[in-house]
């Protein structure tokens, strides 16, 4: 088994779900990764097998490049991608996993997640990191080291509400302190001697 890619899913979902508004180029950066993990492992055959985690890298690099320089429309792609993906995923684990309820929970949660990044996009950040965070986490437990999917979706809820507790906490906007406006005080007056 490869431990590598579970590893390193555990670490990159504890990172969304802890600092991803803060990050976001890393949240664009991670899905981007991901995307082309999942590409090269289906679709090229590379020979060392570490080549794939270069091609995986330099998606990775392209989604923060986005990121950082188109930053709406990188976030409005990754809050489909992000949205679609943790839907199909929540379907599978309610055992929905027939074709026609794929490609509907992975629509129906991509035009949430555009939805939600399009409305309110600071807390989009919040919720499509935890989110994402929460479903790398929870993907890898039940399916690389063999979690029951129930706890599974348990963990997953459980995952998504610190994330977005830790974020809203951590990242919240703090009071700016009010200005003490100083009055001149007046000396008194020196006797003449």
């Amino acid at each position: 088994m490869d431990i590598i890619t579970p590893l390193l899913n555990i670490v990159l979902g504890i990172i969304l779900l802890t600092m991803g508004k803060k990050l976001y180029w890393l949240l664009v950066a991670v899905v981007g990764f991901l995307i082309g993990l999942a590409l090269a492992t289906q679709y090229i055959r590379l020979d060392p097998p570490w080549l794939i985690y270069f091609v995986a890298l330099g998606a990775g690099i392209i989604g923060a490049v986005l990121g950082i320089f188109l930053q709406r429309f990188a976030i409005s792609l990754v809050g489909f991608i992000v949205g679609g993906y943790g839907a199909l995923y929540l379907a599978g684990l309610f055992g929905m996993k027939e074709v026609p309820f794929n490609w509907m929970a992975f629509i129906i949660g991509g035009i949430v997640g555009l939805i939600l990044v399009a409305s309110v996009f600071d807390w989009a950040l919040y919720i499509l990191s935890a989110w994402a965070g929460a479903t790398l986490v929870t993907r890898t437990l039940t399916e690389g080291v063999g979690l029951n999917e129930t706890l599974g979706l348990v963990l997953f809820f459980v995952l998504f509400v610190v994330g977005m507790i830790i974020q809203a906490g951590i990242y919240r906007e703090k009071p700016k302190p009010v200005p003490v406006e100083e009055t001149p005080v007046e000396q008194p007056a020196k006797k003449k001697e």
